[in-house]
């Protein structure tokens, strides 16, 4: 390009306006075929960069976000040209100026610089960071600020805080900058204190109260924190599973903040007179509260629990109105701790060992003692109430007197069904001697058409309730099962589920009781409940055997008519606890022809599963395994993510492994199960035997340690940043979806090979673990590494971190003292990265009371969970332990620039007239004379137009401009001024010659002070030399011929350069 003096076509087609808009697409295209050649971007001249960063500045240029993209690829690529042109602290500016996008792409570049040392220089400390935070702090000087300018840089922080190098750099020169934001939060004005509140809300992934808002709006400035209490009260505890690295960034992210004085902050901010931010702020110090009791050790948690300055606002009887804030955020408090000490989640069921039943046990008790006392005085109150009272009961239902089920009393029908007559003498009493039972029942036959034409409203949940605790009640005796057997509630249900056979005669699918209309708009669904409810029992399964109602499941489950919405009730109403007809009819929807139908079977396998259900181990993983064998591949995958989350109960594991699937269709799904295998003995032993462990061990070894880095990276981005989702490519998106965000660790193979006494035997003899220890050893103390070597050791890290997270595997960390190097890594490394990946490693580490007991010595400290639970994270005593940068020198200053541009004007070549045009064009660069030099320009112009006509003053107005920074205003203003000279081939040949003859492209290195300056030979490019010998014919070819490609990815590794291009005219 350089050859051709391409560049200064390009330049010129790039500051065109807007009319030009085809021509200066071309151009930039041209510029990006550059970029995505390998080296093209040593082709690439300053002159360049300081165009696009001028097309930036101007906000309403349509080709601004192109260019900011592209400018975002240089600097990645060769960041030190970037740099020497101001380029750097155009990409922070743009960060606040919008749109999103833009923020986030050009947060993901300052990540990448920020990463290593050798790119971190180029960005100037303490100042830059700045700019991002400035939104927040000019909030509260400036009258006139941009709520949207606050969402930006609330978007860019959040991006920093999502990734380890952010987070870090953040927390540079003492949590400078986050301290700078926790006292924004203080004293700014409501809107920026909302936007501060909801980003917080993100970084720690937690969701306002949907009943909030509402709230907010119903009751405004009236509102009370008693109606918050009640609120929160009603709203089910749903806790999502993270995944455990989640888990362990919020305890450094919480450690980080607390020490900053948070907690401090938000309560101020809770004195706010608007209720949207005061209450918004007291719902986050209780969700960060519960936080740090899951996650931080015991003396965090005191300290925040303790609330001193709390406590000071609500005893200070000389501040009324502080004084109720406080009092009414301490009964929030105690309210909902009260609240939450009364369940246990499901994910803290699930984190419990199963097998343990005497934990079991006691969660249990927790959970619903004072509901269960409850319920057992309302049965003994039943039991023994008189004959009297129960008779004045029965007859006060109306179910006797009136046959209009509308007028019946069904809250007295309810108590007398889960009171009195629970007792089965009494029920059986009331059945022999009324008619109550029986009109009960009645009312509940399908061809009655009573229940079953009932719509679907939010006040019949009472009639299924009913049902549900009566054909228990009956089925529990053998008097109960004796008029079941007689009535014909159990017949007629058979003859309407007879109906949707094809050869029942029935065409009309109005006529039919369980028609797919029916059965989303009415109670008619519910039949499905009841038949539930009987196949729990082994006389309820005898009854719908009699009665042929399995028969016509069976029929059902056949059907070729696409009711889905049949087989699906089907599966999530019948029981699964006993071995009978329910496993069978879920083992043929399993194998139906219709794939949404197995995926949907397959998929309840999973929630039975999670629930407990009777024996799994003999019947589930057989079913599942059979699933692994469907020819869709999303029935297969799923069956192979629930095989591996059920394998972690090694009852399953080793039903499965009994099996001895073959799963080498399955391609690399197969290895999650393979995984499984490894950490079973009898797994492994199958393994072995066909040559599978040596072979995949040398894979893992050569490649796919490094193929794991990535993958779990990805998985951690997206587990971070859901913000990127949308604009991820098509094969990133595939491997997020291969790869489920569950709260298991991504399965190393390391890790499952070190679970069984053979695998470790194995490991010690082939000898990698010491070539990982020595790798750590190696490379621990460098400060400088190459992209590879980064993948290589990170690769190395998460092998070592996970064979440290088993019993058997902790040995060798201990054996080879490598525990020390990891932490000393995590605290000293330069590479922020890599810092970020040994945290998660020592997390890993910590899963083990021996690695516990090491970190604790080294200063790492692990949360007391109950039950001697194991937990994957661990922190440091001090988080500047851990997130320090060494203070860096700045190299990105385009004054101090390591090269010195200069042009030098010859009194010979110009006249006095040239010489003055030439000063006023330099003067444009600078916004105080720009002015004034306009001026003067436009005036030649007028009086001496023959100037502008000139090629050798043309081009020493581009030479200039490609020295400098100008406004694109100024650029196409000069470009304006020479618009009469036609580009005709001698004009070309003319503006060549020039270059040729006056331009001497050269670079001068700066030295020390004290030393003089000296022309560097090295990374000297001469245009003829270029021309004549070192031109490139397939460069050449390929800028001459160029097509573009708007989906081009470059796949080179990139390497900043060394060379840097200037002009020098003589």
């Amino acid at each position: 390009m350089l050859a051709y003096n391409y560049d200064m076509y390009i330049n010129r087609a790039l500051v065109r306006d807007n009319k030009f808009e085809i021509e200066r697409m071309q151009a930039l295209k041209l510029v990006r075929r550059f970029i995505d050649t390998p080296k093209g971007v040593k082709l690439i001249p300053q002159s360049i960069v300081y165009v696009l960063i001028s097309i930036i500045e101007q906000m309403e240029d349509k080709m601004r976000a192109l260019c900011m993209e592209t400018l975002n690829e240089l600097a990645i690529r060769n960041v030190k040209l970037v740099a020497s042109c101001g380029g750097i602290k155009i990409i922070f500016s743009a960060m606040t100026e919008g749109p999103m996008y833009l923020t986030e792409m050009n947060m993901l570049t300052v990540i990448y610089l920020l990463d290593t040392e050798k790119t971190r220089n180029y960005i100037k400390p303490e100042v830059d960071l700045e700019i991002i935070i400035s939104a927040f702090s000019d909030s509260y000087s400036k009258a006139n600020y941009s709520e949207e300018q606050l969402k930006l840089s609330s978007k860019a922080i959040l991006a920093l805080f999502k990734s380890w190098t952010g987070m870090t750099y953040l927390c540079f020169q003492d949590k400078r900058a986050i301290n700078i934001i926790i006292e924004t939060l203080r004293i700014s004005k409501s809107d920026a204190r909302k936007t501060l509140l909801q980003m917080i809300f993100d970084l720690f992934q937690l969701k306002v109260p949907k009943w909030f808002n509402d709230v907010i709006k119903s009751k405004k400035k009236n509102i009370d924190i008693n109606t918050l209490i009640a609120k929160k009260k009603e709203e089910k505890v749903n806790e999502e599973k993270k995944l455990c690295f989640i888990n362990h960034y919020h305890a450094i992210l919480l450690l980080v903040f607390k020490e900053s004085g948070l907690f401090e902050a938000l309560l101020e901010v809770s004195k706010d007179e608007q209720p949207a931010i005061s209450y918004k702020a007291i719902i986050l110090i209780d969700e960060l509260i519960l936080l740090c009791n899951k996650l931080l050790p015991f003396r965090h948690t005191l300290q925040v629990y303790s609330l001193p300055t709390l406590f000071k606002y609500a005893t200070n009887f000389e501040d009324e109105v502080s004084r109720h804030t406080a009092t009414d955020t301490l009964a929030y408090f105690n309210n909902m701790k009260i609240n939450k000490a009364k369940s246990i989640t499901a994910q803290q069921m699930d984190e419990i060992d199963k097998n343990d039943k005497i934990i079991l046990y006691k969660i249990n008790e927790i959970k619903g003692r004072t509901q269960r006392q409850i319920e057992n005085v309302k049965i003994i109150m039943g039991y023994n109430i008189d004959e009297v009272h129960f008779r004045n009961l029965i007859n006060d239902t109306q179910v006797l007197t009136d046959k209009d089920f509308t007028k019946w009393n069904w809250n007295i029908i309810q108590d007398l069904i889960k009171g009195p007559l629970m007792n089965h003498k009494r029920l059986e009493e009331t059945i022999k001697t009324t008619k109550f039972i029986k009109r009960i029942l009645s009312f509940y036959r399908p061809l009655t058409h009573q229940f079953s034409d009932i719509l679907k409203t939010k006040n019949v949940k009472n009639y299924v309730e009913i049902g549900c605790e009566l054909i228990t009640n009956l089925v529990a005796m053998s008097e109960g099962i004796k008029f079941l057997s007689e009535n014909k509630f159990l017949q007629q249900i058979s003859e309407c589920l007879l109906q949707l056979d094809p050869f029942s005669g029935i065409t009309d699918q109005n006529q039919q009781i369980f028609s797919k209309e029916r059965m989303e708009k009415t109670l008619t669904s519910e039949y499905f409940t009841f038949i539930g409810i009987l196949s729990k029992t082994v006389d309820g399964i005898k009854l719908l055997e009699k009665f042929k109602i399995f028969h016509a499941l069976y029929c059902i489950t056949e059907l070729r008519n696409g009711r889905e919405d049949l087989i699906r009730t089907i599966v999530t109403s019948l029981d699964y606890n006993i071995n009978s007809h329910s496993r069978i009819i879920l083992s043929k929807i399993m194998t139906s022809t219709y794939k949404h139908t197995r995926l949907f079977a397959t998929d309840y396998l999973q929630y039975l599963f999670r629930s407990g259900v009777n024996d799994f181990w003999e019947w589930g993983i057989n079913y599942l395994s059979i699933q692994l064998y469907d020819p869709a591949i999303e029935v297969q995958k799923k069956a192979v993510v629930i095989l591996d989350e059920a394998c972690n109960d090694p009852r399953n594991l080793e039903s499965l492994v009994k099996l001895r699937p073959s799963l080498e269709h399955l391609g690399e799904n197969a290895n999650i199960l393979l995984f499984r295998f490894l950490s079973s003995p009898l797994g492994f032993q199958y393994l072995s035997d066909f040559g599978f462990v040596e072979r995949e061990m040398d894979e893992w070894f050569e490649i796919k340690n490094e193929n794991y880095v990535m993958k779990i990276e990805l998985i951690l981005e997206r587990a971070f940043n859901t913000y990127t989702s949308k604009n991820r490519s098509p094969e990133v998106s595939d491997v997020m979806e291969e790869e489920s965000l569950s709260s298991e660790v991504l399965p190393h193979f390391y890790g499952q090979l070190t679970k069984t006494p053979q695998g470790c035997s194995l490991l010690e003899r082939k000898g990698h673990f010491k070539h990982f220890v020595e790798t750590i050893r190696t490379y621990s103390n460098k400060t400088i590494m190459s992209t590879s070597k980064i993948l290589k050791m990170k690769s190395v890290l998460w092998a070592v971190g996970h064979i440290g997270s088993t019993k058997n595997g902790i040995s060798f960390l201990i054996e080879e003292g490598i525990i020390k190097h990891i932490i000393k890594l995590a605290e000293n490394s330069t590479i922020l990265s890599i810092k970020g990946t040994c945290f998660f490693i020592l997390g890993l580490i910590a899963n083990t009371s021996k690695g516990c007991i090491i970190l604790k010595e080294c200063g790492w400290e692990t949360p007391f969970l109950p039950y001697n639970q194991v937990v994957s994270y661990c922190i440091p005593c001090e988080s500047s332990r851990f997130l320090k940068i060494p203070k860096w020198e700045f190299y990105g200053s385009i004054i101090n620039n390591d090269f010195i541009y200069d042009i030098n004007i010859q009194k010979k070549i110009f006249d006095d007239t040239e010489l003055k045009i030439i000063k006023n064009i330099g003067n444009l660069s600078n916004h105080i004379l720009s002015n004034a030099s306009s001026k003067a320009l436009a005036k030649i112009k007028m009086e001496k137009p023959e100037y502008f006509n000139s090629v050798k003053l043309l081009v020493g107005a581009y030479i200039i401009m490609s020295t400098y920074h100008y406004r694109i205003t100024a650029r196409r203003f000069v470009y304006d001024l020479f618009e009469d000279i036609e580009f005709s081939r001698e004009t070309i040949l003319s503006i060549e010659e020039y270059l040729k003859s006056s331009l001497n492209v050269t670079s001068q290195k700066s030295l020390n002070n004290n030393q003089q300056i000296t022309q560097s030979t090295e990374g000297l490019i001469d245009i003829s030399k270029l021309k004549q010998e070192e031109r490139d014919e397939k460069t050449i070819s390929l800028i001459s011929t160029y097509s573009t490609d708007n989906n081009s990815v470059v796949k080179q590794v990139l390497k900043p350069q060394h060379v840097q291009i200037g002009f020098k005219l003589n």
